[in-house]
């Protein structure tokens, strides 16, 4: 069986690097970056992106019709590099290891899995499964 991940969208980049939305209509966001640049992102319907740096009221160069994966490479050259790489891990590859739990206790995976993992190993489909595991033993003992 071949597990799936779910493709990475801009909320979900955004939320976990924990990025500032000044204003968000759902498909344009005004987001200020870690080093207090401004940048326009609007998202269209066919997964492409327009993004637009809009620091000291002054219009920067805009890119056009562009993937989630260059909308985020632009983001880290802003901030002055591209030196960041990251795994997005979604609520629905847990539920690909065990589709039994629900939406929250894979959350709460998740949460775990980020607060309590190796850093040496990383958080990674083994490491999944043993907090899926886990979570399915605190909720027999009626723990959670």
């Amino acid at each position: 069986m071949q597990l799936q991940s779910n493709p990475m969208t801009i909320d979900t980049y955004l939320e976990h690097y924990g990025y500032a939305a000044i204003r968000d209509d759902g498909q344009n966001k005004l987001v200020q970056l870690k080093n207090l640049k401004l940048v326009q992102i609007e998202s269209s319907v066919d997964n492409s992106y327009i993004i637009q740096e809009l620091t000291q009221g002054k219009a920067g160069e805009r890119w056009e019709d562009i993937s989630i994966e260059t909308v985020i490479e632009h983001i880290q050259m802003l901030e002055g590099g591209n030196d960041t790489f990251a795994k997005i891990w979604h609520v629905d590859d847990v539920l690909s290891i065990n589709s039994t739990l629900s939406r929250e206790r894979a959350r709460l995976v998740l949460t775990m899995a980020m607060d309590n993992h190796d850093a040496n190993i990383g958080i990674n489909w083994e490491v999944l499964t043993e907090y899926v595991s886990q979570v399915l033993e605190m909720e027999a003992a009626g723990i959670i």
